[in-house]
């Protein structure tokens, strides 16, 4: 873990290198190198660099593809498609970048020999793809890319246009939260320049700023996606802080043209930047509650294997039983969704929801006092006493958790469905 950390750390280092190529075919080099102390006094940046996650090399190859691109020597532009493959490899979502690749390959060369480009590009992306694939597929027995891309559209397609509004997809919620985070994920560095940068973005448009548009709106598809199933994470965000940046500094370089006083505004920019990151850095983790949550896990898995959800504690249902299987190959199939998790928050009351779970196979309630779970849920951990048809099964209290959760079996003989 060690190891991952110093590796990602050193990878958020090297991402400023491709983002000085890529601000510099917008700005000037003092700008570009604001661009780039923006982008490494994020605190999530920060704070990502050093959890030993793929964030950091994701970013980076994302970031070497858009600078490779906007060279004017084509050769660079066929390796941008080497590190496209690379980017997809690290995480299937990269995948969606070959389309904005893609049209505005044929736009930037429409009156040059671009079929036979094209079909040189294409053929380094599939050689650079190709071997590791293939070594994918003979370990795990998928290729990580197409099928990974085609389950979740088909997760998306059969929740909105057979089953509507379901416990895994929600259109509304999702912007909802879409919205939310992606506002949020501007606070506290970029949340000043976004506005304006964007009008001087769309302002005297040319193919780089149409490319970097258009790059924009598919690298937030996944987050969409995403919070549409109701996952609350920032970080995937993080691919867009290069964007951000790029912003940032256009608004940065437009205050200093009109109102001059360059090293005041730059350096009052600065400090206040350091200022706000310093406060909003938090490295607390609650150890803890992190081991209790594995503990809740396992009681919640020796019950049963559908409950509703209790984000992000939940995820830790992903994890159990991996240490029952001696051989690594396979342990990923056989324990992944293993625990089908349903989303109270779909619904606007218990009545609803457990209707709702009862064809689902739903047999348990968990609840927990998190402030932000469903007002109805909320009730039933502090009055109980209510909700005659739920059996207390386990009370985190009686084991002496810090961690106060409380899983109930459900009689359903006892409720009286409306419908």
């Amino acid at each position: 873990m060690d190891l991952q950390r110093v590796l990602t750390v050193i990878f958020s280092i090297l991402t400023t290198i491709p983002l000085y190529f890529l601000l510099r075919k917008f700005v000037d080099n003092q700008y570009a190198v604001w661009g780039i102390g923006l982008f490494l006094l994020e605190p999530r940046m920060v704070q990502n660099s050093f959890s030993g996650l793929t964030e950091p090399l994701f970013l980076f190859l994302g970031v070497a593809t858009l600078a490779l691109f906007l060279n004017n020597r084509i050769q660079l532009v066929y390796a941008s498609f080497a590190t496209l493959a690379l980017f997809s490899l690290t995480r299937y979502e990269g995948l969606l970048l070959f389309i904005p690749l893609t049209i505005m390959f044929f736009i930037r060369f429409r009156k040059e020999k671009v079929i036979i480009k094209y079909a040189i590009a294409i053929a380094i992306f599939i050689l650079v793809l190709t071997p590791l694939t293939y070594v994918r597929i003979q370990s795990i027995g998928s290729d990580g890319l197409t099928s990974s891309l085609l389950a979740g559209t088909k997760v998306a397609s059969e929740d909105i246009l057979t089953n509507g509004n379901t416990n895994k997809f929600s259109i509304a919620t999702g912007i909802s939260i879409f919205v939310k985070l992606l506002s949020w994920s501007t606070f506290p560095t970029y949340f000043l320049f976004i506005i304006p940068g964007t009008y001087f973005l769309f302002r005297n448009r040319d193919y780089k700023k149409y490319y970097i548009i258009l790059v924009s709106i598919f690298f937030l598809l996944p987050s969409l996606y995403a919070s549409a199933r109701g996952i609350e994470e920032t970080r995937y965000f993080l691919i867009l802080y290069a964007m951000f940046s790029l912003i940032s500094v256009l608004t940065i370089k437009n205050v200093v043209e009109k109102f001059g006083n360059k090293k005041i505004i730059l350096v009052g920019t600065l400090l206040a930047i350091v200022i706000t990151s310093v406060f909003f850095l938090d490295w607390k983790i609650d150890n803890q509650h992190e081991r209790e949550s594995v503990k809740i896990a396992k009681e919640i898995t020796k019950r049963t294997n559908v409950i509703n959800d209790y984000h992000p504690e939940s995820v830790y249902l992903r994890t159990d039983g991996f240490d029952d299987y001696q051989e690594h190959s396979g342990k990923r199939t056989i324990i992944h969704n293993k625990v089908t998790t349903l989303f109270a928050e779909r619904f606007n009351s218990l009545d609803e929801f457990l209707e709702y779970g009862k064809n689902q196979g739903l047999e348990y309630l968990i609840v927990d006092n998190h402030e932000n779970r469903p007002h109805f849920l909320i009730d039933v951990f502090n009055n109980e006493k209510n909700y005659p048809y739920l059996i207390k099964d386990f009370d985190s209290d009686d084991i002496g958790l810090k961690y106060h959760v409380k899983i109930f079996k459900i009689n359903y003989d006892l409720i009286n469905f409306k419908n």
